[in-house]
């Protein structure tokens, strides 16, 4: 009997450079970034897209990521398009998604990652002088200009990246200058990322600091009044409205649907948590196996527990209690905890629902812009709306789980 593909995603993460990266950003979490790094072989790829595309899944993903991806070269990409189209089953969608730094963008390999429909995301934290606090190079100097060439050269091949910005706390006083620049340099799909337990804890924010952070975002977005401009943190709480939530693995817990593998073939449930759960090796075993190891129950079970504060929260459904490597019990990193930015979300959730209700109910300012208010607000609705009912087909949650502190 013909088995029938589930419409489910599967996620794999790849990382064929394993942490190895040509920046030094002082708030990373991948230590080390040395070139000691195994690379992954021609082999381990074949086995890793080989048993990915055997699974029963309609919309398998492959998300590059790092350390940086693209110093693994053109070569390996090239080879890597060519056994997905090998394996491939029928009627399979495949999709890929790139998290890169945009400093060793060429132009070889951004006509691959046009010609193959790559979802491209790059990091850049603001206007010169703020992306430089943080993220530099290896002699410590700004890589701002480098990563604004990797960036043009993307768009002279057609590719409007998405640009995750990280923010510290240095980067804090910045909220609206970064906002203003970012679109000013026509960015139209936007994730901020809160540093939040890094390698020197003087770069984490608080969940007090990281609300104040994305309500002066909220209203900088609502003040130019574009809802082509897409803020996937406000999206992600504007669903909330509609009783709903995004396909990511910090709301609506995706993390069983997803896999981290290293540059050995090693596999786990994604990169925060190699040390603490392993699955085994993708060269011995089928994905499909990885359901059964003693390694994914425990994870599973300690996954799914559901903290005291949960159990009655009306925001439960659509919150997931966030991602399981931010979680907090008594003061402490814990799977089974407290999403450490709960309140921060839950605060954002009614100071977006006061200014959406007041725009839609009330003549609280002029007739001109109360018109063009309720034009972007059911504008914005209506991009979440469609958003959360094509869930299958968004390319926004993998781009999430490789977008945290990158």
């Amino acid at each position: 009997m013909k088995r029938q593909m589930s419409e489910h995603w599967f996620s794999i993460q790849l990382k064929p450079v394993g942490n190895m990266c040509n920046l030094r950003c002082k708030y990373c979490y991948a230590r080390p970034h040395t070139s000691a790094e195994v690379i992954m072989s021609y082999d381990v790829l074949e086995q890793v897209i080989k048993k990915t595309l055997q699974q029963d899944y309609l919309y398998p993903t492959f998300s590059w990521h790092g350390g940086e991806p693209t110093l693994i070269g053109y070569d390996f990409f090239y080879q890597a398009m060519l056994l997905i189209e090998k394996y491939k089953r029928p009627n399979q969608v495949v999709r890929n998604l790139i998290q890169t730094n945009a400093t060793r963008i060429t132009p070889q390999l951004a006509e691959l990652f046009k010609k193959y429909n790559f979802i491209v995301s790059v990091s850049l934290d603001g206007p010169e002088h703020i992306h430089g606090i943080n993220r530099v190079t290896g002699e410590s100097n700004n890589s701002f200009s480098q990563v604004m060439d990797g960036i043009k050269i993307l768009r002279q091949y057609g590719i409007e990246p998405s640009v995750i910005c990280t923010v510290s706390r240095e980067t804090l006083p910045f909220a609206a200058e970064v906002f203003n620049f970012l679109i000013s340099q026509g960015f139209k799909k936007i994730k901020y990322s809160p540093v939040f337990d890094s390698t020197r804890d003087e770069f984490s924010i608080t969940s007090d600091e990281w609300f104040g952070y994305l309500k002066t975002v909220f209203y900088e977005w609502f003040k130019v009044g574009d809802a082509t401009i897409q803020i996937l943190d406000l999206n992600e709480v504007i669903a909330w409205l509609l009783k709903r939530s995004i396909n990511l693995c910090s709301c609506n817990r995706t993390c069983l649907h997803w896999v981290s593998i290293d540059p050995k073939g090693e596999i786990y449930p994604c990169e925060y948590l190699r040390e603490q759960y392993y699955y085994g090796n993708i060269t011995q075993m089928e994905l499909r196996d990885v359901y059964y190891t003693s390694s994914y129950q425990e994870f599973k079970k300690i996954y799914e527990t559901v903290p005291p504060k949960c159990q009655h929260c009306e925001f439960f459904k659509v919150c997931g209690n966030g991602c399981p490597v931010t979680r907090v019990r008594d003061g402490k990193i814990s799977l089974d905890g407290v999403y450490a930015f709960c309140e921060q979300r839950r605060e954002l959730f009614y100071e977006i629902e006061k200014v959406f209700k007041s725009v839609l109910g009330e003549n609280y300012i002029e007739e001109k812009e109360i018109k063009e208010k309720e034009a972007f607000v059911h504008a914005v609705i209506s991009n979440v709306e469609e958003e959360t009912e094509n869930m299958k087909h968004d390319d926004w949650r993998a781009l999430l789980h490789n977008w945290k502190k990158c």
